[in-house]
């Protein structure tokens, strides 16, 4: 393969999945194939079935930068926290999701369809239990601290993970304003309600 072919081939996987998220973002997931991402992408329908031979491969790609980008904003979320308490990391994580949630309703999409993934040899499972370790390690300090109020971690993870993920699943799918909140302060909005939702975790 010529040097011309390699760039040619390193540019068109990223335009394919900008392709398929630009699809997504128009028609939903539905409307996703590798037929439709080459022809958004301005290619031949064949080329893109060198890097993704199904719409499955294709979304697992799109899965794959979103948790890397998922796990880039939580790393930076704890690392400014880090001289506070286990809990402020607690809050700061929280804060963190929804904001990606938040600037990345797309990728939250797809995430959110592990049916339509390869999501063990992805390596996608194996970064969702990266994560899961490090919050469940934040929840156990800060209970140790006395901070919160923890009988299981495992439940207590579950909880707050199913509170924000609620939270920013009611953003992207548009409910947020049925309930009063304009789009322009629902961020704001979720960050205020997990405070208050961590508020009543706290002891004392």
């Amino acid at each position: 393969m010529s040097v011309a072919e390699r760039t040619q081939d390193a540019l068109l996987r990223p335009a394919l999945l900008r392709a398929a998220v630009s699809l997504i973002e128009e028609s939903g997931i539905g409307a996703v194939s590798v037929r439709e991402a080459a022809k958004r992408a301005g290619v031949s329908p064949c080329e893109p079935f060198n890097f993704f031979a199904s719409k499955g491969e294709l979304l697992t790609a799109i899965a794959e930068e979103a948790m890397e980008s998922l796990v880039t904003a939580l790393q930076a979320a704890i690392l400014d926290a880090s001289h506070s308490s286990a809990m402020n990391q607690c809050r700061a994580t929280g804060h963190a999701f929804l904001r990606w949630a938040f600037d990345n309703p797309v990728h939250f999409q797809v995430m959110s369809t592990p049916a339509l993934l390869d999501f063990e040899s992805s390596g996608l499972a194996a970064s969702q239990q990266h994560i899961r370790a490090g919050l469940k390690r934040l929840i156990a300090a800060a209970a140790a601290e006395g901070d919160l109020y923890c009988v299981s971690v495992e439940d207590t993870l579950l909880a707050a993970r199913a509170f924000v993920y609620g939270l920013a699943r009611m953003q992207i799918d548009g409910q947020m304003p049925g309930w009063g909140v304009p789009r322009e302060t629902s961020l704001e909005t979720m960050q205020r309600l997990f405070d208050a939702y961590l508020f009543r975790l706290r002891r004392g």
